[in-house]
């Protein structure tokens, strides 16, 4: 590119950039979509002006910071230094057990990419991107638990291809994540456990807002089509739906949803602890232990809700799950719902994030061509991708599919 092109790119690039800041003083700093935008277009400038041969240098400062940081969660450094001034690097030491010179080599690193800051020469001090890694905030933890379960995987992949092939991984007994770990013939939930699991699930919790329940499909649909279904069937089974926060999400659009009839469905250890918490909002909803690898024994419910659970399995699995689900569908007007991210193309970031980690289990993320197929391959046929306002996300409705030999919905038609 000609110095006067380069030069009038960036100009354009910049006025864009200044756009985009008017623009966004007017909304409020919670809006996603503006500060997005500006990321992005501040992101176009750096790559404008920096050459190809300075990423090697930014991915080793990357990796050094996320070592350190790493290291300082587990020795709770940032719940030692004080929330509105500085720490000595030698009180901060001892709080944590460790020598001087080590903690300070590992803060530096932290110092040095604005994630904390210095105050002279001898003071350590929060800066408002480090308070998320103090006190089992869940967004600190989602790090933790990426730096964990995906970035071990990630450092072994070379290892794992060369062992497996150069092939997708579809058994999560033997994923990339199992083989990082030494834990090869054993899935993701097999070596999790204690600490490690309690911290994925608090890690979870964030996920709430990138992955939303509302706002994609009109659950107004439930008590419009409520009499096409045995007045005691099931109107919402959420399968695998955790501790219940989606049916909650749920009735708070439709409060008029009777609670007896919606079933939340999940491990029998998760749904012991939903009846130990007696949230006042789940009472009267029925809670059944059930394992989505087994025949649904909630039989002509009117939605079957699958969400953040798809793309923890290959398709050979999730056929399997959605299998049980179509079989216990009695009526037309019966869905399943799948909340799930769309991958992309080309993709952007956080799906391509999330594909290599679910990669690393065995599983993966999915386009709507994917999504379609699976759909097929489990008897099922997609009837409109609901999607989510500035994200990947959506809500994919899903009926059962119409048997090739009778052209009919319920005419006894086995599918593979």
């Amino acid at each position: 590119m000609e110095p006067a092109d380069h030069q009038h790119e960036l100009r354009a690039l910049a006025a864009n950039l200044t756009a985009a800041v008017d623009a966004h003083a007017s909304l409020s700093n919670s809006d996603v979509h503006s500060r997005n935008n500006l990321i992005r277009l501040a992101k176009q400038i750096i790559n404008h002006v920096k050459e190809p041969r300075e990423t090697a240098f930014e991915y080793a400062v990357s990796m050094a910071e996320m070592g350190a940081l790493r290291v300082l969660m587990d020795w709770r450094a940032f719940d030692c230094i004080p929330e509105d001034r500085g720490i000595s690097y030698a009180e901060l030491a001892e709080k944590v057990d460790a020598e001087e010179p080590l903690l300070r080599r590992m803060a530096w690193m932290l110092v040095a990419t604005e994630m904390l800051q210095q105050v002279g020469e001898d003071h350590v001090a929060h800066t408002k991107f480090s308070k998320i890694y103090r006190n089992k905030d869940p967004q600190g933890i989602f790090f933790q638990i990426m730096f964990d379960e995906g970035m071990v995987p990630y450092t072994r992949f070379p290892e794992y291809f060369r062992k497996y092939g150069r092939k997708e991984p579809i058994e999560p007994t033997e994923s990339p994540h199992g083989f990082g770990w030494g834990h090869e013939g054993k899935n993701f939930w097999e070596i999790i456990d204690g600490e490690r699991l309690e911290d994925f699930n608090t890690s979870m919790m964030t996920l709430d807002s990138v992955v939303p329940v509302t706002g994609m499909f009109p659950f107004g649909y439930i008590l419009e089509n409520a009499h096409h279904v045995a007045p005691d069937a099931p109107l919402v089974v959420d399968v695998g739906g955790g501790r219940g926060q989606a049916l909650m999400r749920i009735r708070e659009e439709c409060p008029d949803i009777p609670a007896d009839r919606l079933v939340l469905q999940d491990r029998p250890e998760v749904i012991e602890d939903a009846k130990q918490k007696d949230v006042p909002e789940m009472r009267g909803m029925k809670m059944m232990p059930h394992d989505f690898f087994d025949p649904q024994p909630a039989k002509g419910a009117l939605i079957y809700y699958v969400r953040r659970v798809m793309h923890d399995w290959s398709d050979k699995y999730n056929a399997q799950i959605l299998s049980h689900l179509r079989d216990a569908m009695t009526s037309p007007q019966a869905r399943i719902l799948i909340t799930d991210q769309i991958m992309p193309s080309p993709p952007t970031t956080l799906p391509a994030q999330t594909d290599l980690c679910m990669m690393g289990l065995g599983a993966k993320e999915r386009t709507e061509k994917d999504w379609h197929a699976l759909a097929d391959m489990s008897g099922l046929e997609v009837v409109k991708f609901w999607r989510s306002p500035n994200t990947e996300v959506a809500v994919i409705e899903c009926k059962k599919a119409d048997c090739p030999q009778t052209g009919r919905q319920f005419a006894g038609c086995r599918y593979r």
